[in-house]
């Protein structure tokens, strides 16, 4: 526990420097995560990470992070053409590499680039927008996080959904999302947002559901090939992957609502 705390908080004071600096240093670090969270996730499905599926996805990945940046300084590329040039190159290694890369794992690939890199490239457009927007969205999703672990601790008795994340109660899903209000509450009250009271409190019930849902999606993935971790990078929290889950969710479902 000790470890764990120790851990997260310097990983978290890190990233929140890099947040607070923003600019190339920030699409840089936000990149380089985006990169090393794609690849523990075709580990996680068996694509091996040194190959050409590999390259090629972490620099799609890559591309689509650091593109809202490189448009605002007046070079533009199509993100639509980067998915297509990725897959058609992905379904060429499958007729070359028939017996060792087949069209799921090229689906696979594909998906994880998309799921991965559009959540990266939103954070940093949110970053880009308006700064105190990303520390509001990402200490509410680090609150739903910490709170239904702690409840979950000391109070979880009936599990959530014990066939995918056996450690998850009811409790402590519950207790997340109150202390995700709570702290959305206190941070409107002390931050005083441009936004309107009603589209933040919005925010907050999102992140409250789609907080859980993003780090079981994740659960369910590495429950279905039998994996424990994403990685080993974060010494009691497992890989970059397993830290990003919740908000590489949330951040898509924001946009859709139109809230970022």
């Amino acid at each position: 526990m000790k470890q764990r705390i120790i851990v997260g908080v310097l990983a978290g004071a890190l990233f929140l420097a890099f947040l607070i600096i923003g600019r190339i240093p920030f699409v840089l670090f936000s990149a380089l995560l985006g990169v090393l969270a794609f690849l523990e996730c075709i580990h996680i499905v068996k694509i091996k990470r040194a190959s050409l599926p590999g390259v090629v996805g972490s620099l799609a990945v890559f591309l689509m992070v650091i593109h809202p940046f490189i448009e605002n300084h007046g070079f533009s590329y199509s993100i639509i053409g980067i998915v297509i040039a990725l897959s058609l190159i992905l379904l060429i290694v499958t007729v070359f590499s028939y017996q060792s890369f087949s069209f799921e794992k090229a689906a696979l690939t594909t998906f994880s680039t998309l799921y991965i890199g559009f959540a990266f490239m939103l954070l940093f457009e949110v970053r880009n927008k308006d700064l105190l927007l990303a520390l509001f969205i990402l200490i509410l999703i680090w609150t739903a996080d910490s709170g239904a672990y702690f409840f979950g601790k000391f109070f979880g008795k009936h599990k959530l959904i014990p066939h995918i994340s056996p450690n998850k109660t009811i409790e402590g899903a519950i207790g997340g999302i109150v202390a995700t209000f709570i702290i959305s509450i206190i941070l409107q009250l002390i931050i005083g947002f441009e936004d309107s009271t009603m589209n933040l409190m919005v925010i907050t019930l999102l992140i409250a559901v789609f907080g859980p849902i993003g780090d079981l999606v994740e659960s369910a993935l590495k429950r279905h090939y039998n994996v424990k971790d994403s990685g080993a990078i974060l010494s009691g929290h497992g890989g970059v992957l397993d830290r990003v889950d919740s908000w590489i969710f949330v951040l898509p479902v924001l946009y859709v609502f139109h809230l970022i």
